[in-house]
């Protein structure tokens, strides 16, 4: 029996976009998650802000270096354009 990725020819792993909304949402949890534990007081707000650009730089790293954003696109042919 075929699998679900195999009938509808599915990527054997997530895309680009994925790890893109990931970054995006584990950031600003990552931030309130250190705003929680750690009061407001100067020096936690520089780390918090060294920390928050730290990942921010990091995940976005991650995802323009990820093997799929350096593969060329593949073939897609349309039909032929009617003028």
């Amino acid at each position: 029996m075929r699998t679900v990725k195999e009938t509808y020819d599915l990527p054997r792993r997530p895309g680009v976009a994925f790890w893109q909304w990931m970054v995006m949402l584990a950031v600003p949890l990552l931030a309130l998650g250190l705003w929680r534990l750690l009061p407001g007081s100067p020096i936690t707000v520089a780390l918090l802000a060294i920390a928050i650009l730290a990942a921010v730089f990091t995940g976005v790293g991650l995802v323009v270096n990820s093997r799929q954003a350096n593969d060329p696109p593949g073939r897609n042919p349309g039909p032929p354009r009617k003028s």
